[in-house]
């Protein structure tokens, strides 16, 4: 045998030694990834599902800001007109008097 051979036997011998030896922390920690990586999943189907629900309320807040814009163009109209309607009959009013 070469020592190149030798010594990667050795190397080879020494890892599967600790990973024996490491055996239940190391599935302590598989374990714990596998439940961790199972969580961000669970959380990354909420967030899409979230998203999804932002985005129609998006377009319901554009719908009714669409909708108070108009009401309120025309409410400003309505009320300068009879602010307008008002003035006069105060002045024909004060006109009357004198």
């Amino acid at each position: 045998m070469k020592l190149r051979n030798l010594v990667w036997f050795a190397t080879g011998a020494g890892i599967s030694y600790q990973l024996v030896k490491n055996r239940v922390s190391l599935q302590k920690e598989i374990n714990e990834t596998k439940l961790l990586s199972e969580g961000i999943q669970a959380n990354l189907s909420k967030i899409q599902k979230n998203l999804e629900i932002i985005q129609e309320q998006k377009e319901n807040v554009n719908e009714l800001l669409t909708d108070f814009s108009y009401k309120t163009r025309i409410f400003s109209k309505q009320a300068s007109v009879a602010l307008e309607q008002i003035q006069d009959i105060w002045s024909e009013k004060s006109v009357g008097k004198n």
